[in-house]
């Protein structure tokens, strides 16, 4: 290898070594920025949200309803409560935009069947606004404000 050739070595491996630098420079401080966007669900206040709604004139199966959502130190867990049952929300996810949804199981509680049901909506603050979603009836929509947890 003469000397040209070595020096075009040198210049090309620098050219590579600046080029995977800058590269770096430019990737790293969008990854500084992502633990950021979760801030505002991780920020949700310890408390209880209970959203009810009354039954819909004409449909028999689709009676007065309510929806409990407690926060303990980030931890979102929920029920869904209709006629004399209750059924916990499973799956209930909290996303970083304050949005939330999970589900129900259908099944027996007590001698009472029970229908599967989809629970989702947004937090702003301490207002909650949800929609309680099933097969047999249209969404039902409400809103609640926080009740701080005590102790």
């Amino acid at each position: 290898m003469d000397r040209k050739d070595e020096s075009v070595l040198r210049v090309s491996s620098s050219f590579l070594l600046v080029a995977a630098l800058a590269s770096l420079a430019v990737v790293s401080p969008l990854r500084a920025v992502e633990p950021v966007a979760a801030a505002p669900a991780s920020q949700l206040a310890d408390g209880t949200w209970t959203v009810q709604g009354r039954a819909i004139q004409g449909a028999r199966r689709c009676g007065d309803w309510l929806v409990r959502l407690t926060n303990s130190g980030g931890q979102l867990s929920g029920i869904v409560s209709l006629a004399r049952s209750s059924v916990p929300i499973q799956k209930l996810t909290l996303q970083p935009d304050g949005t939330f949804s999970g589900t129900t199981r259908a099944g027996l509680v007590g001698s009472r069947h029970v229908r599967a049901y989809r629970v989702s909506g947004k937090f702003s603050g301490d207002t909650v606004s949800l929609t309680l979603q099933e097969s047999m009836c249209p969404p039902r929509h409400g809103t609640a404000v926080r009740q701080a947890t005590v102790g």
